[in-house]
């Protein structure tokens, strides 16, 4: 099936390279150029077998060819990123454009670009970072799975039943609580028997949300119930239409899932996954800051969601620690995409919706938005994860506030420094092309700061 497998053991995992170009000559080439590595070295000049094999193997690093009939190599880098989204993928291409390049980048995740001829002793080496980065990627989630365990711990110790010191679970917020529920939203009936409404989970300029039973299923939900402005606004309800039917579709583990959007009467309630753990606002309270190597985990993950969540059409417009959830089992965790707007789908004049702390120049003077909103919103998280604070020298709370000032980035090594900025910038045009590209070159930066490579 395969045209060449060259077997090494490294310690006590073999990993995988995976080398795909329709030539054979390259192949061959590229075969003995690796096979000193420590490596399983995997070639064929079919990508339809190549993409068999990414369904099959856990493959660390793929060098794969652009230019290829009937499946080119940004279809190959886009199904190893679906199949291992830590795979570390390598485009070898001697006439690729600057076009090319950014869809295999912004689709396929292209972790370096190499120009034929190319360089063996570079090629070689570049590989080898490859496989040793894999095993970085491979093992951060340990760092996620630690941090939650402390902060449960923390969170249970002092969240105890009054009067029998035994500690109680409590649910995520999943809404950022900022004012106390009326007495009518503790007793919400939404008109339907399928769904039983219990707590109040938080409240918003949107709506409150409720942990509810799905009693249909047999499962837990949380249910927002949208204000009666809103579900009064026949724009917005039409955004919103729009915006669920898309955001339905979205199926990812590191996004909370949308099931539905239902009205009842004069009522319209959006049906969530309901997620037990933390925000990052609650995590940030506790710490103050993360260290460094689980901000990069942190990046990485995001990333990965926001990328697949654009690829589908949809802008997340309101990412900040609050919407960002920590599981007890270390699996992070993006929600609200039910402000998310289309990128086909603004309306001119349509109300500014977000966090003035998070939000781009451009949302704020309520510009038409790209995907590259949500670059800048993640820059700025993930400045604050570092520093401790939000990245402004003065408090921000209105959009003026935010426009009088620019992100200062301070206690952050300057390589950190130079790729922060480049997302922040007020300018879009100057920002990272994707959001891929972003965490790529974050990560990347800080594992020279973290391993001195």
């Amino acid at each position: 099936m395969f045209d060449g497998v060259l077997m090494t053991v490294h310690a006590k995992k073999v990993y995988k390279v995976l080398v795909v170009d329709d030539e054979e000559l390259v192949v061959e080439v590229l075969r003995e150029l690796l096979a000193g590595l420590p490596y399983t070295i995997v070639t064929t000049t079919d990508p339809s077998k190549a993409i068999q094999i990414l369904k099959m193997w856990e493959i660390a690093v793929l060098v794969c060819d652009l230019n290829m009939p009937e499946i080119d190599g940004i279809q190959v880098l886009a199904r190893a990123h679906e199949a291992n989204p830590d795979t570390v993928s390598i485009l070898i291409s001697g006439v690729a454009d600057q076009e090319s390049t950014v869809k295999a980048i912004n689709e396929g995740g292209v972790w370096k670009v190499v120009a034929k001829p190319w360089n063996s002793q570079n090629l070689l080496q570049l590989v080898d970072d490859g496989v040793k980065r894999y095993m970085k990627l491979q093992g951060s989630p340990a760092r996620l799975e630690h941090l939650a365990h402390n902060v449960t711990e923390h969170f249970h110790q002092h969240e105890g039943s009054p009067g029998n010191g035994k500690a109680q679970k409590k649910p995520i917020v999943v809404f950022k609580r900022e004012r106390k529920p009326t007495a009518m939203e503790k007793t919400a009936d939404i008109g339907t028997s399928r769904y039983r409404l219990g707590d109040v989970l938080g409240t918003g300029g949107t709506g409150t949300v409720y942990k509810a039973e799905d009693l249909l299923m047999g499962m837990p939900v949380a249910i927002k119930v949208l204000s009666s402005s809103l579900a009064e606004d026949q724009i917005a309800i039409g955004l919103l239409k729009e915006e669920a039917r898309i955001a339905m579709q979205l199926s990812h583990r590191h996004i909370v899932r949308l099931h539905n959007l239902e009205k009842v009467g004069g009522k319209y309630f959006i049906v969530m996954e309901f997620v037990e753990g933390r925000s990052l606002r609650e995590v940030l309270e506790l710490y103050g800051k993360l260290p460094l190597e689980t901000v990069m985990q942190i990046a990485e993950v995001a990333a990965d969601a926001i990328s697949y969540a654009h690829r589908h059409g949809v802008i997340h417009k309101d990412l900040k620690p609050d919407n960002m959830l920590l599981t007890e089992d270390g699996v992070l965790k993006i929600i609200d995409f039910g402000i998310a707007s289309l990128k086909h789908a603004q309306v001119k004049d349509a109300p500014v919706m977000g966090t003035p702390l998070y939000m781009s120049p451009e949302q704020i003077m309520g510009k038409p938005l790209t995907e590259k909103t949500d670059i800048y919103s993640l820059g700025i998280i993930l400045s604050e994860l570092l520093i401790g604070r939000p990245p402004f020298d003065k408090p921000v709370e209105t959009t003026a506030q935010r426009m009088a000032q620019k992100p200062h980035l301070v206690g952050i090594a300057d390589r950190l420094v130079k790729v922060l900025h480049k997302a922040v910038s007020d300018n879009d045009a100057d920002r990272w092309e994707s959001v891929e590209e972003f965490a790529i070159h974050f990560t990347d930066a800080c594992s020279t700061v973290v391993y001195g490579k």
